[in-house]
């Protein structure tokens, strides 16, 4: 199980094939980002969550161990096998029933359209595979004078429109500056969000804009800078979150997502929830990669449907590749 803050886990990416590395320790430096550090309150914090990751490690080999003894000493007869299968498709279409239940809407990075994202295009067939349609509003519209805010809007008005969508909760998932708007609109909308899924999120992003000018060669309106320094730098949003983030990004920093998974946990407890619900913050690290970590979205999917309940549609994909 992976846990937020100090407890990561660790992609590998390396040419020509990928290995998934085992669950590590990310060592997180100090951010400059003006919040106080506690060291010996945030030493208690990564303490009692390693006793929680490792009370439920230990729990889970038990019942596996004693599962599969129980399978080899006492199989099961041809009928109870039959009530198993019965049962776990029944509990299957329940938990589909329950996915189809949410809106799934995509946040794409604004210097690109919302038709160019691999991770929307990837999404939309994979979610597609179970009947889950994938929206992908355009937060941009080719407006050259766009900034985050204008985006905010336009998200939230997609999210306002369609009959009888509003009152479905959301599953937003953003890519780098749409992640930082997905992460936005949750913390208007604590009540109609129930959990975000955030790839290269920009926390802080009045502080790295430079790095976007160096990496893409881009320059941005006077507009979007001076929308982003209006911005906070680590948005407080409260609901389950997982974030994939490239070891290597030199535009939006790992420690960046680190951090705010530490505060996002410090929020959570404020708010009064379980040790469970805060263990659902969670920071997929992926070596080999920087901001462009969409491309590791294949790899990652079994994180992508675990955190969102869903079947393993990336496995019906393979199953289609020539």
């Amino acid at each position: 199980m992976i846990v937020a803050a100090r407890a990561t886990a660790r992609v590998q990416c390396a040419a020509p094939r990928a290995r998934r590395h085992r669950s590590r320790r990310h060592r997180v430096a100090r951010a400059s980002s003006g919040v106080n550090d506690d060291d010996a309150s945030d030493a208690a914090m990564y303490e009692e969550l390693e006793k929680i990751n490792a009370a439920n490690n230990s729990k889970s080999a038990s019942d596996w161990i004693g599962a599969w003894s129980k399978a080899i000493t006492d199989p099961p007869s041809e009928a109870e096998v039959e009530k198993m299968r019965a049962a776990a498709m029944a509990a299957e279409e329940e938990r589909l029933a329950e996915a189809r239940s949410y809106r799934y809407v995509f946040a794409h990075d604004l210097l690109s359209g919302s038709g160019d994202s691999f991770a929307g295009k990837y999404l939309k067939d994979a979610l597609g595979m179970i009947d889950i349609e994938l929206e992908t509003p355009d937060l941009v519209c080719g407006n050259a004078e766009y900034t985050v805010s204008s985006a905010l809007e336009k998200l939230t008005a997609a999210l306002n429109g369609g009959e009888g969508r509003k009152e479905r909760p959301v599953r937003l998932i953003g890519s780098s500056t749409g992640a930082l708007v997905a992460a936005l609109y949750a913390e208007r909308n604590r009540d109609r969000v129930d959990k975000v899924f955030l790839l290269a999120p920009t926390w802080g992003l009045a502080n790295i804009l430079t790095n976007f000018e160096k990496s893409y060669g881009v320059k941005f309106s006077k507009a979007f800078v001076d929308d982003a320094s209006t911005l906070p730098e680590y948005p407080t949003v409260t609901c389950p979150a997982y974030i994939v983030h490239g070891h290597d990004d030199d535009v939006s920093p790992l420690d960046n997502s680190a951090r705010w998974m530490q505060m996002a946990s410090q929020w959570m407890r404020q708010e009064g929830d379980s040790d469970e619900n805060v263990a659902e913050r969670r920071l997929l690290e992926v070596s080999g990669l920087g901001h462009g970590v969409e491309t590791a979205l294949p790899m990652s999917m079994g994180r992508f449907t675990e955190f969102f309940k869903i079947p393993r549609v990336d496995l019906y994909l393979r199953e289609r590749e020539p």
